[in-house]
């Protein structure tokens, strides 16, 4: 009897998954609940890429390239892997948005609005990621993407070389030519959460210096794009449109 209704139950399943077009979302949500419900503290999916084709020229995780002289004290981790920059080691989430602006015209007497185009925009680019620290490498490694993303929204200030000169411009790369390829950006805001449910890993990224980290961590980046006027005033829409200008200059 119970075998019966097991059946019945798995087509009503089988037959609501056809119907909703849910199928693959249901699919990952019971791989996440499985028998015993939630897995707490379950890892968020590594970065991989399948290849179907080409093969990428270069390392095709999502990146931020920081200037070599900005990954001193704690970040020199990150320049001693020779990632080139801080590596997601997890897929993040990123939402990027394009906007034509149009302005309102409302005659008097008229049944509709007139759109009047005002100018184009991409929106600040917000990129969610985790990372972890299993061991004293990824402890370093998490402490000094930390300390190279505090570095970054810094101008130079006071004492010090470049007196004056604002913060840096940074690269955004991954996915391949077409999604982030060298794209210029500036750090606008970043926030990381030290969360209470999880354990602390005493690390030594400088000789004598001892820093808690923890082994599960939210970085929060928001990217302005940054290009140069010169390249600005050198768009051409023909070559946007065949991709020259995201493989050459970044432009999304």
């Amino acid at each position: 009897m119970n075998d019966k209704l097991t059946n019945l139950g798995g087509k009503l399943v089988n037959n609501l998954v056809g119907a909703s077009g849910l199928g693959g979302k249901l699919k990952r949500l019971q791989s996440l609940l499985g028998d015993e419900g939630p897995k707490e503290g379950s890892e968020p999916p590594v970065q991989t890429i399948s290849f179907t084709g080409d093969k990428f020229g270069e390392d095709p995780r999502i990146k931020i390239k920081v200037p070599n002289s900005y990954l001193g004290g704690p970040a020199k981790h990150i320049a001693d892997t020779k990632d080139g920059g801080i590596v997601f080691p997890y897929t993040p989430q990123i939402v990027v948005q394009t906007r034509a602006n149009y302005n309102n015209l409302n005659p008097t007497h008229s049944n509709y609005t007139y759109y009047a185009y005002q100018n184009s925009a991409l929106d600040a680019i917000s990129i969610v990621g985790t990372f972890t620290a299993q061991n004293p490498d990824d402890a370093k490694y998490m402490l000094g993407a930390i300390h190279a993303l505090r570095a970054v929204t810094k101008m130079n200030f006071g004492g010090g070389r470049d007196q004056g000169a604002p913060p840096p411009v940074c690269r955004l790369s991954g996915y391949g030519q077409y999604q982030f390829n060298n794209l210029p950006v500036v750090i606008s805001s970043f926030f990381y959460t030290l969360n209470e449910d999880v354990d602390y890993i005493s690390v030594a990224a400088t000789p004598g210096q001892a820093t808690a980290v923890p082994t599960r961590a939210e970085f929060t980046i928001e990217c302005l794009p940054a290009f140069s006027r010169r390249d600005q005033a050198q768009f051409n829409i023909d070559k946007f449109i065949n991709g020259d200008l995201t493989i050459d200059k970044g432009m999304l």
